[in-house]
């Protein structure tokens, strides 16, 4: 299936993060089927060719050194996928799947473009057009962990638990 602009129609799908959700969708298979050697050979040089290929390689090292566990409300509607590094237990990332945002450093500076506290306004100035980002290699990474692994370890939450997750997540 090639990938086709005219497909994208709502407000919501502008052209890259349209385009990226068609490569996904493209892939996306039911029954717990895995994708071939070849089938994730071209994902992954579609996704290097809108993404970018340091971007692709930053997530293609976490699902190798990080670990997955995605936290489900007790009616399944709601989830988080917490990303946990397999070298630092500390070191968390917790993302909402189908939602782009990320606490973490490199989404606020190159997705949202906000400057850290104390820097100055110049140093923006240098930033060239290829250091701005449609995502991050967490949300990248959790997006590919879904697709390639069918059968994710999930948890049950209460609703208190869970609530702590999710604002932890929007919290600064």
């Amino acid at each position: 299936m090639p990938l086709d602009n005219v497909v994208l129609i709502k407000t919501d799908d502008l052209f890259i993060p349209g385009l990226v959700h068609q490569v996904f969708n493209k892939y996306k298979r039911n029954n717990g089927i895995l994708l071939t050697k070849g089938e994730r050979s071209q994902l992954f040089s579609e996704l290097s060719a809108l993404l970018g290929d340091g971007l692709l390689q930053r997530a293609l090292h976490i699902l190798d050194e990080w670990n997955f566990i995605t936290y489900y409300t007790s009616d399944r509607y709601r989830s988080i996928v917490e990303l946990t590094s397999k070298r630092n237990l500390a070191h968390v990332v917790r993302v909402v799947p189908g939602v782009n945002y990320c606490k973490c450093r490199y989404f606020q500076r190159f997705v949202l473009q906000l400057q850290e506290a104390g820097e100055q306004d110049h140093r923006k100035e240098k930033l060239s057009s290829n250091q701005v980002s449609f995502t991050c290699e967490h949300i990248l990474a959790q997006c590919l962990n879904q697709l390639l692994h069918p059968e994710p370890r999930t948890q049950i939450l209460t609703l208190d638990q869970f609530r702590y997750f999710h604002i932890d997540i929007y919290e600064d």
